[in-house]
Parts: structure tokens; C-alpha cells; sequence
């Protein structure tokens, strides 16, 4: 019964933060239009990466910044909820890991100028920075991380039927994954890529049904802990009168 409990905490925990994370990013979505700041002060023109981390040189710097830790603790959550299943735990772990440290070093950006270093790109506004090098790459070790825990519980169909339903959910948001980087590619070529009020909107149509399958899995695990428990207990009971037949 401690094991359960502690399993219906830290699925407490991992549905709170995976809601506020995402109504963090609605919230974002729903703001007016955020302009970019350079240290000086300056408003600056600028051709959109159409990364979230965008946000962390706008006024809306603080939401983003939260957004990052929201998530971190809903999924390192969830891995804590998953310890039974030790392959997804430790993907999810480094998924986490890495969000923390996107949280800690938010991206170079906020820290704008012309006159530095750009990284070998001439008409790259921002700097190239030791935060900006480390930030860069850990949007990798979030996704990759989580479309393989989706793969992992994919193969556990064979053997256990309940992952079927997550394993589904996962094709259909990998669906809309997709759907959502063409059409914002499209929509952003219409527009010539200027993204006034869709900073971050190749990334939101990843990061959406990412979430969209996060929740479906939770629902999915919200009695993991009480069914192991009950496999045990049941194993425990086949187990004892096989001795008391021997005797």
C-alpha cells in the first residue's frame, strides 16, 4: 500500500505539472504579439527561428522560463510513476534532466547583439554564447527520449495488451505532428516567414502532441503501482499451495 501511494502522488504531481505547463503555453499563444528586446533596450528586426525559447527575450521571458520547469516536473514525475517499468523510467529521466537544464539555460538570445560572435551565420542577431551552446542542442534530448519511450511501450503491446491504447495515441499525435509542421510551414511562407504572433509555432506542433500523448499515458498509468501490487500478491498466492501440495 506504500508503493501505491507513492505512486498516486507523484501521478498527482505529474498531472499538475503537465496541465499549468500547458496552460502556460496557451496562455503564451493567446498574449498579444511579443517583441524582441536587444540589451540596449533597442527593438530589433528579426527573422523568427520559430523556436520557443524565443519567448525568453520578450517581456514574456518569466512564462517561458516556467514553462520549461512545469515540464520538467511533470515528466520527471512521471518517470518516478513509472519506476516499474524501468526502460521508460530512465528515458523519461533524461528527458527530464534535460528540461531542467533548458529551464537553467533558458537560450542566448536574451542577451542580444550585433557585434559579437554569430556562430558562422552573418544574419544571426543573437550571439553565440556559453549559455546559447548549451541550450542549443537539449531540445534533442526531450524529444528523442519520449518518442522512444513511446516506441519502448509499442513493443510492450505484444506481450501486454494495455499499452495498446497509449501506443495508438501515440501514432495519431506522431499524425498531427506532422500535419502541424506542414501547415506551419506553409502558413509561415505565406506570411514570409515573419511570425509576428507565432513565435515558436514550428516547435508548438511538436510540443502539443506531445503533450496530448504525456496525458493519455498518465490516464493510462494512473493504477500502475495498485497492479503491480496485485500481480505480486497473485503470483505470491499461485505460489503457496504449489508447497502446500509438495508437502
Amino acid at each position: 500500500m506504500a508503493e501505491w501511494d507513492i505512486g498516486k502522488k507523484t501521478h498527482r504531481i505529474a498531472v499538475t505539472g503537465l496541465v499549468l505547463a500547458a496552460a502556460d503555453l496557451l496562455l503564451l499563444h493567446a498574449l498579444p504579439a511579443p517583441k524582441l528586446h536587444a540589451t540596449t533596450g533597442a527593438l530589433l528586426p528579426y527573422r523568427p527561428w520559430n523556436f520557443l525559447s524565443e519567448y525568453v527575450r520578450t517581456d514574456y521571458a518569466p512564462l517561458m522560463i516556467a514553462c520549461f520547469f512545469l515540464l520538467a516536473v511533470a515528466v520527471l514525475a512521471t518517470a518516478a510513476h513509472l519506476r516499474p517499468l524501468r526502460r521508460e523510467a530512465a528515458l523519461l529521466t533524461v528527458a527530464g534532466t534535460a528540461l531542467v537544464l533548458l529551464g537553467l539555460f533558458p537560450t542566448d538570445l536574451a542577451d542580444l547583439s550585433t557585434s559579437r560572435v554569430t556562430c558562422g551565420l552573418p544574419g544571426r542577431v543573437e550571439p553565440c554564447t556559453f549559455v546559447g551552446r548549451v541550450h542549443n542542442p537539449l531540445s534533442t534530448f526531450v524529444f528523442v527520449p519520449v518518442m522512444l519511450t513511446a516506441l519502448s511501450l509499442g513493443a510492450r503491446c505484444r506481450s501486454e495488451g494495455r499499452w495498446r491504447g497509449v501506443f495508438r495515441l501515440a501514432l495519431v499525435c506522431g499524425v498531427l505532428a506532422v500535419c502541424g509542421i506542414v501547415g506551419a510551414t506553409v502558413y509561415l511562407h505565406s506570411l514570409g516567414w515573419t511570425g509576428a504572433r507565432w513565435t515558436g509555432l514550428m516547435q508548438r506542433s511538436l510540443v502539443f502532441p506531445a503533450l496530448l500523448w504525456m496525458a493519455g499515458l498518465l490516464a493510462a498509468t494512473r493504477d500502475l503501482q495498485a497492479g503491480q501490487e496485485h500481480d505480486g500478491a497473485g503470483a505470491v498466492a499461485r505460489r503457496v499451495p504449489m508447497r502446500r501440495c509438495r508437502r
